[in-house]
């Protein structure tokens, strides 16, 4: 297991997108993933992405990745590049989401602990609508990516907090894939950050949350793969920090180390079929 803190920021992750999808990013990204740009630009032959799929499962570590790697075989399947970034601290869900897709540190995006309201500042949402795209947002209505990027003219699904939440979620995601209207499409799937909070990190129970992400990303990827051909198709399964057990057993992410700061991204691209 790794025990040295990645070398890369979460926060080169918006400018990467925005580059793949051609358009200017927000605000406060000043940095670009050029693992990123180089390989989205090698697949597409210098052209841009005009289809983008971001899978982002809560809380999943890299080390999780590293001790059972058989957990992530059909995410594996569907990657061509891994890529392993840094949270910034605190690891906490809005903070890392809010650097995640606005490309600044929390002192900047001014969500600095867990607490969660609509970002005033620039994001990737906002630089699509300008740039005339078409994005939406897949959640749970009181989860982070449910709540910090409201209050604007995007398209929002969101889905009431219960025992069959994150089957509804799967259902949509797969519904607007099929339905190929969106540009830029963000998934929030908090199954195994809600399930290892409860039962440790390692539970049974939370480890087949992890081997659940995995499978409906393999499906997204076939449904991407059927639906989206005539289009140039980047997408990521795209964590947000990673996780610790506290002394009680539970499931935690709050410290400044590896466990809960290293995370490791998976992405793929397909070139658009020619007529």
């Amino acid at each position: 297991m790794n025990e040295k803190f990645n070398d890369t920021s979460l926060d080169t992750l918006c400018g990467a997108l925005c580059e793949v999808m051609g358009i200017a990013p927000p605000e406060h990204s000043k940095t670009v993933n050029e693992t990123i740009t180089k390989y989205a630009s090698e697949v597409f032959e210098g052209e841009k992405a005009d289809r983008v799929l971001m899978y982002n499962p809560d809380a999943i570590g890299q080390w999780l990745y590293e001790k059972y790697p058989q957990l992530f075989r059909l995410v594996k399947g569907c990657t061509d590049i891994e890529v392993p970034f840094l949270s910034p601290m605190p690891p906490k869900t809005p903070v890392c989401f809010a650097t995640m897709y606005t490309g600044a540190q929390p002192e900047v995006h001014g969500i600095q602990k867990y607490e969660k309201y609509p970002l005033p500042v620039d994001t990737i949402f906002d630089a699509l609508l300008r740039a005339g795209k078409k994005p939406a947002i897949v959640a749970s209505e009181t989860c982070t990516v449910g709540v910090i990027f409201k209050e604007r003219n995007i398209d929002y699904y969101t889905v009431e907090r219960c025992s069959d939440t994150v089957s509804k979620i799967h259902a949509k995601v797969a519904e607007l894939i099929q339905e190929d209207k969106h540009d830029f499409i963000v998934v929030h799937a908090f199954n195994y950050d809600s399930t290892m909070h409860r039962t440790g990190t390692e539970s049974i129970d939370a480890l087949s949350e992890i081997h659940l992400n995995s499978a409906m990303y393999s499906i997204y990827d076939k449904l991407v793969r059927e639906h989206w051909k005539g289009h140039n198709v980047f997408m990521g399964f795209a964590m947000d920090h990673g996780c610790h057990d506290n002394e009680d057993g539970k499931g935690d992410h709050c410290n400044d180390t590896p466990t809960d700061r290293n995370i490791t991204h998976f992405y793929k691209a397909y070139k658009k079929e020619k007529n």
